[in-house]
C-alpha cells in the first residue's frame, strides 16, 4: 500500500519553509505595529493644548510630554535594534545552513 510516502520529503521541505515564512511576516508585521504606536506617541506628544493645565501651573504638562516623546523615541529605537538583531541572526542561520550543505 503507497501512502505517499515518496513525498513526504518534499512535504516536510515546504511545511518547514511555510513555517519559517510565516515567523517572519509575523515579525515584519510586529516591528510595523510597534514602529506605528511608536510614531502614535510621538505625534501625542506634541499636539493639543497644555495637559493638567490646572495641576503645578501648567508645569506638569512638560513632564507628560517629554514621557510620550520618551516613550515613542525609545519604542523605535527598541524595534529598530530587535528587527536588525533578527535578520544578522537569520542570516547567520542561512550562511551556517549553506556552508553545512556546501561541505556534504
Amino acid at each position: 500500500m503507497d501512502n505517499g510516502s515518496k513525498y513526504f520529503l518534499n512535504h516536510h521541505n515546504r511545511r518547514s519553509f511555510l513555517r519559517i515564512f510565516s515567523r517572519v511576516i509575523l515579525k515584519i508585521t510586529g516591528a510595523g505595529l510597534a514602529l506605528v504606536f511608536g510614531f502614535w506617541l510621538l505625534l501625542a506628544s506634541n499636539m493639543g493644548p497644555a495637559y493638567l493645565p490646572q495641576f503645578m501651573d501648567g508645569a506638569l504638562d512638560f513632564w507628560i510630554r517629554m514621557t510620550l516623546l520618551g516613550l515613542g523615541l525609545s519604542i523605535w529605537l527598541i524595534t529598530a535594534v530587535w528587527f536588525i538583531w533578527f535578520v544578522l541572526r537569520y542570516s547567520h542561520y542561512l550562511i551556517k545552513y549553506y556552508l553545512t550543505k556546501r561541505r556534504l
